[in-house]
């Protein structure tokens, strides 16, 4: 993963890159009857990433190297950032996996056989994934062409439906899954239990690391935790490196201008702020909009389905799948 485009992506780059991170991941992810084939000790984590440039903000990748009975195998992870559901995924999935084996290929000449990929969907979103999880849902399947047709399934990890208790792994994993679960929602509720658990080990340089990030992660991504609360909470850890790598991160984000607590009585304005960013990209590519639109937009109090919105006019979709995300 050469790239980090996002604060998403730093956080599950910095999370991931970590083999004991990478480890638990396969352990909550992988069903046990092919977690037990494969041999752990060995895992290789790559730092290069196949994902398209203009998905780079939406999506992280990372991909493993491990061993079956002595043979290589690869385990890739596409990590969802949208807010919305991309019917595509898989589709994507399979371009990025091509560009796996492609990559093999022109290391090893001498390849006889491809590694096989198991392919996995991780998906932090705030709704429940609703879209395929194998590749022949794409196409309408004629019974004597079948044995033509390209398939495979996929591995979905879907933290919304994970039960926190059900999280195996270090606790500094599982706080990291509970920060990604969450920010997007109702990360407060769960604030303090995530700082006490990452406060509470000493602070050698690999966890002064990961708290950096979390915390970083969670004042630019947190939705429902404004920079006082955090602030709180950390005083009530009444851990002073905690605080002190906050006050540095706070600093530091307010020097670059960037946005510290979304929620800091500015609820209002936010929205107000994105159905004005929605309505001039429409104006812009679909010229004026007529007043029932403008009456929609405007009507539309929900930030997560005005991202929706944007999100999808980015991607490139038609006028009517963008309006119709802010019903």
């Amino acid at each position: 993963m050469d790239a980090i485009n996002s604060p998403h992506d730093k956080f599950f780059h910095a999370v991931f890159s970590d083999e004991e991170h990478a480890r638990d991941l396969l352990r909550n992810a992988l069903p046990a009857k092919i977690l037990g084939l494969l041999e752990l000790s060995s895992l290789e984590i790559s730092r290069e990433s196949y994902i398209d440039e203009k998905l780079a903000v939406h999506q992280s990748d990372l991909l493993i190297r491990t061993t079956y009975r002595d043979s290589p195998v690869f385990v890739y992870f596409l990590i969802e950032h949208k807010s919305y559901h991309d019917r595509w995924t898989i589709l994507q999935l399979l371009r990025y996996m091509v560009r796996i084996w492609d990559k093999e290929l022109s290391q090893n000449k001498t390849l006889k056989k491809l590694p096989p990929i198991i392919p996995m969907i991780f998906y932090h979103g705030t709704r429940r994934w609703n879209q395929p999880v194998t590749f022949s849902s794409y196409l309408e399947l004629k019974q004597n062409l079948r044995p033509y047709m390209p398939d495979f399934q996929v591995v979905l990890l879907d933290l919304q439906q994970t039960d926190d208790v059900d999280l195996k792994g270090a606790e500094l994993f599982r706080a990291a899954m509970k920060i990604a679960k969450y920010a997007r929602s109702q990360l407060k509720p769960h604030l303090g239990d995530i700082l006490r658990a990452v406060s509470a080990r000493p602070m050698d340089e690999r966890h002064r690391t990961f708290l950096k990030v979390f915390l970083e992660y969670i004042l630019q991504v947190g939705r429902d935790t404004q920079s006082g609360a955090v602030e709180e909470e950390i005083e009530k850890v009444g851990n002073e490196v905690t605080r002190e790598v906050y006050m540095t991160i706070a600093e530091q984000l307010r020097a670059e201008g960037i946005e510290i607590g979304k929620q800091e009585g500015k609820l209002e304005g936010q929205i107000l702020d994105k159905q004005q960013v929605l309505t001039r990209l429409l104006e812009k590519k679909f010229s004026p909009l007529d007043d029932t639109v403008k009456a929609k937009i405007r009507s539309c109090q929900d930030r997560e389905r005005l991202d929706e919105a944007i999100d999808l006019f980015a991607d490139g979709e038609t006028f009517e799948q963008i309006i119709n995300r802010l019903d």
